[in-house]
Order: C-alpha cells, then sequence, then structure tokens
C-alpha cells in the first residue's frame, strides 16, 4: 500500500496532498488512515526501501546492443551528464543548493547509461551543492577494459583519463578552456598558441586539424587533440553568453577563453587508424541523448514537479518516479532493439515516453497487484510503440541512426549501414 500510494503520487502531473493519498488508500484497500498517518510513513526506512527496488531493478538489467559501425570496437558506450533542479528551501540542510544566486536547496541526479545496450551504469541523488568532478572521482572505479567513455567539461579531471586509459578503457572529451596544452617542439615542450593557430586556420582555409599533444600543467598526459575551427556566428553566440553570465557573477571573461571560443577542442586516447577526426566530432554528439533523457524526465514524468514537503518524502517520490522511469527505459530499449533488428529503424525517445506515461496509472495497478495483467499491458504498449513511434531523421543533419551506424571503408571515406 506503501508503493502504490507513492506510485500514485509519482504518475500524477501534479504532487498530490497527503489528504488525497489517504482518500486513495481507503478507497482502493478499504484501509482508513489519516494524512498525518500518511505522513509518519516517510521516513528514512521509507526512502531505503524504495531506493532498493531501484537497485533491483537495475541488477537486473539485461543487455541487448546494437552491434554495428564503429562501436564494434567497444564493449560499452557510456555517457553521462547531470541534471539539477530546486527544492524548497525549507530543504537547505540535507539538500544544500549550489549558492550565489541560486536556489538555497536544490537536488542533482548524476546518470550514465550504454548507448548501445541502454544498460544504466550510474545512478544516484545528491545535493545540488556536488560537483561533476567530485562525482567523477568517485566512480572512477566502474570503468572497465573495453569502455569508450564520452565525457563533458564538468567531468574533465586529467588524473581519471590517466586511470581510463591504464584499465584499457578509451575516452573522448571536451578540452576544459583552462587546461594548458603543450606540442613537442625539438626535445622541448613548447604551450600551444592559440592566437596564432586561429590565424594560421584562417589564412590556410584550415577547419580541422588532429595534433599529438600534452595537456596539464602540473600533472601531464599524452593526448589526441582534435582542433575545429567554428564560424564567427557561433563564436560570438558564445562569447555573448559568456559574457553576459560572468557580468551577472561580477566576474569577466579572460583573453585565454576568448581565443579558445573559436574552436571545438576534443581530447581523446583513441588512434587516428580507429577514428578519424571527423568521426570523434560526430560521436561527441551523441552526448545529447542523455540531455533528451532529461528533458523527458522533466517535460514528461514531471520529475522537478514538486510541492514543498519534507526530506524523506521527497526522496521517496523521486525514488518511486525514477523507478517507474526505469521501468519504462527498460521497456523502450528493448523494444528498439528488438525493432531495430526487424526492420533496421528505431524508434523515438520522446514519442515513446511520452505514450509510456499516458498508460502510466495502468502500470502502477499492474504493479501494485503482484504483476496481474503484465503480459498484456506490455503487448498493449507495444503494439502503440510499433506505430507511429519511429525516429525521423531531420533534412541535411547527421542523426542518432547515422552515427550509431557509422561505417569507415578502406578508402577512409564514410558511407552509411
Amino acid at each position: 500500500m506503501f508503493i502504490d500510494s507513492l506510485l500514485f503520487d509519482a504518475v500524477s502531473p501534479n504532487t498530490k496532498s497527503l489528504n488525497a493519498l489517504a482518500i486513495n488508500t481507503k478507497g482502493k484497500y478499504g484501509v482508513g488512515i489519516t494524512k498525518q498517518g500518511i505522513d509518519q510513513r516517510y521516513t528514512e526506512n521509507g526512502v531505503k526501501l524504495v531506493h532498493s527496488l531501484t537497485g533491483n531493478l537495475l541488477s537486473s538489467q539485461i543487455n541487448h546492443s546494437i552491434e554495428e559501425g564503429l562501436f564494434n570496437e567497444f564493449d560499452r558506450v557510456l555517457i553521462k551528464d547531470s541534471t539539477k533542479f530546486d527544492v524548497s528551501k525549507n530543504l537547505a540542510k540535507q539538500l544544500p543548493g549550489s549558492g550565489g544566486s541560486a536556489s538555497k536547496a536544490g537536488v542533482c541526479i548524476q546518470y550514465e547509461f550504454d548507448i548501445k545496450s541502454g544498460e544504466v551504469n550510474d545512478f544516484s541523488i545528491g545535493p545540488s551543492k556536488s560537483h561533476d568532478t567530485s562525482d567523477t572521482r568517485a566512480t572512477i572505479g566502474k570503468v572497465r577494459k573495453g569502455d569508450l567513455i564520452i565525457r563533458d567539461l564538468g567531468y574533465s579531471i586529467i588524473s581519471c583519463f590517466k586511470t581510463m586509459k591504464q584499465e584499457g578503457a578509451s575516452f573522448i572529451s571536451r578540452l576544459h578552456p583552462k587546461t594548458i596544452v603543450y606540442e613537442m617542439e625539438n626535445n622541448e615542450l613548447i604551450e600551444l598558441d592559440f592566437a596564432k593557430l586561429h590565424k594560421k586556420m584562417i589564412k590556410g582555409n584550415i577547419t580541422r586539424l588532429d595534433k599529438q599533444v600534452i595537456i596539464g600543467e602540473k600533472e601531464r598526459m599524452p593526448v589526441r587533440l582534435i582542433i575545429e575551427l567554428m564560424p564567427e556566428e557561433v563564436t560570438n553566440k558564445r562569447l555573448h553568453e559568456t559574457n553576459k553570465y560572468n557580468k551577472k557573477k561580477g566576474g569577466k571573461t579572460s583573453d585565454n577563453y576568448k581565443i579558445k571560443a573559436h574552436f571545438n577542442l576534443f581530447i581523446t586516447n583513441i588512434e587516428e587508424t580507429v577514428l578519424a577526426p571527423d568521426v570523434i566530432t560526430k560521436i561527441y554528439k551523441l552526448r545529447w541523448q542523455v540531455e533528451l533523457i532529461f528533458k523527458i524526465w522533466k517535460s514528461i514524468f514531471g520529475i522537478d514537479n514538486n510541492n514543498p514537503m519534507k526530506y524523506d518524502r521527497l526522496m521517496c517520490l523521486l525514488n518511486a518516479r525514477l523507478l517507474l522511469i526505469l521501468i519504462n527505459w527498460k521497456l523502450f530499449m528493448k523494444k528498439r532493439w528488438q525493432l531495430y533488428e526487424t526492420t533496421g529503424r528505431l524508434l523515438s525517445m520522446i514519442k515513446c515516453f511520452k505514450t509510456l506515461h499516458e498508460h502510466g496509472q495502468e502500470l502502477r495497478h499492474v504493479l501494485t497487484d503482484n504483476c496481474k495483467g503484465l503480459i498484456n499491458w506490455i503487448r498493449m504498449v507495444s503494439k502503440i510503440l510499433e506505430s507511429h513511434h519511429w525516429l525521423e531523421k531531420k533534412k541535411n543533419k547527421v542523426g542518432f541512426v547515422e552515427i550509431m551506424t557509422l561505417n569507415v571503408l578502406k578508402s577512409n571515406k564514410y558511407d552509411y549501414l
């Protein structure tokens, strides 16, 4: 009844009142309980119970990978990011915010999954004050030989890149603007002059370079640096947004950032014989998949839509929402794999999750009734997903399907399977 009460709240567009939860329990189970009685069930043990269900679900994942294209080289292709949202300021002690002009209380969810199989590798809820760099250090032990790890600037730590390499994993990351880059000239390390490089690329009409460099001032590491020259309108937009942000914080945009804003800078330990420079930049674009997932969590499942409540209730509710999301995620990934095997087409994540959320109340009743009718529910939603839920290719853009199945021919030309 406790789990059903949470799921009743979790599938609703707005947070239910305690009184509404008490009425639901009476109507469905014939059990009389006050709103105070409901509130007393939200305890540390209640949080542990719901969290354990999520843990059980993650530990029972079945790997169904798309084994085509360039990703045959890697066992897993891991993409990680975090999403943050504000909560009631009365939770500032348990969930401190980022500080400054931000909210006094907030939640940060770290999420990492294998884009080939959909298997979730890391999943945690914490305060928004926590940093991505701290998470990188805390979870570096989960890296395996054969992994390809795709990371954003927030996770950029040289010591962790070294660990990935030592473990036999590959990585692709943006270069942090503050990281110093050296080139070896006449057996001497010379700092790469990006201002001079910019002029050289403009003069020679060069749009992309691939260099072997060494990064880091104190802790140094040899990497491959892919340099893409950006159009002026992109550079101007970056500088405008950065200047606006720095002005709000009372700071100033550095000359170093202004120069590097002209480039997209990627670092990797993957040899060019395995992945060419333009393929590296295409693969990095897969990171938008995790941003799409966060968009689904918020816009469809309303994970950030919470009324003021005590800490234990919020954590129970968040874990219940994430439990539903993960159940739907498993179904989506299973169906995506099956249909890709038979049709060569991929399902649209957003279209599918909108439909799955619309049938959330039915799933809730199935889950809290010893899973009676589960097979019929799966058949019903599967039939809906198979119709009008395909991922559409955008005109003149390399999409998810193309990147996932990109294949390098011996002629070094690129073809799509």
